[in-house]
């Protein structure tokens, strides 16, 4: 269980360290965090984000604020241009994110991105990182790049060339394909029953 931070001072240092405060109302301890999370966000420092609070809620305290007077200041964080980030499943990705769209040195790379993004939204990989992508790409850069009897495969999809991109794309497409395929053909099975 986590919990919203109050700066102290310590006295070792002289400096603001985050110290632990439990607060019992789980609404309340909600609208903390996500303030806390709007302030990291954000870049706001102390002392702005301090003079927010006052003007906002008339305390510059979050733990002396009533429900009320956090939803006024999430508000205004989010008038500031927060975002509160809402997961579109419960699946998290656990290795390295992909990076922004076209950047990429080969435009199939973004397009072998996307589809795998799209695949782990889909359920069909269990894994959406640029990790788990990786490890697929050195699979079938190995498979598809066999010479002289030694497998040679690629480790990243950012180190694809442009005909090793087209290839694993190509792969990458047909799988979708075909599981896409496997759900209606299960989907039409289960509803003629």
């Amino acid at each position: 269980m986590s919990y919203p931070f109050s700066p102290q001072t310590d006295p070792q240092t002289d400096s603001q360290v985050p110290v632990r405060v439990k607060v019992k109302n789980p609404a309340k301890r909600r609208l903390i965090t996500l303030i806390n999370i709007a302030k990291q966000q954000l870049n706001i420092d102390e002392y702005v984000y301090r003079a927010m609070l006052k003007s906002c809620a008339g305390k510059d305290s979050l733990r002396a604020m009533s429900l009320g007077e956090l939803e006024q200041v999430l508000t205004h964080f989010k008038q500031k241009g927060f975002t509160p980030y809402k997961s579109p499943s419960k699946q998290t990705a656990t290795g390295r994110l992909s990076p922004k769209g076209g950047k990429a040195k080969v435009a199939e790379i973004d397009k072998i991105r996307a589809i795998w993004i799209t695949m782990f939204k889909q359920n069909i990989v269990r894994d959406g990182s640029e990790t788990a992508l990786d490890s697929y790409v050195r699979r079938m850069s190995a498979r598809l790049n066999i010479t002289n009897d030694i497998a040679k495969g690629v480790d990243s999809v950012a180190w694809l060339n442009p005909e090793q991109a087209y290839k694993v794309l190509e792969s990458l497409k047909n799988w979708h394909k075909r599981e896409l395929l496997k759900r209606d053909q299960q989907g039409g099975a289960h509803g003629s029953k």
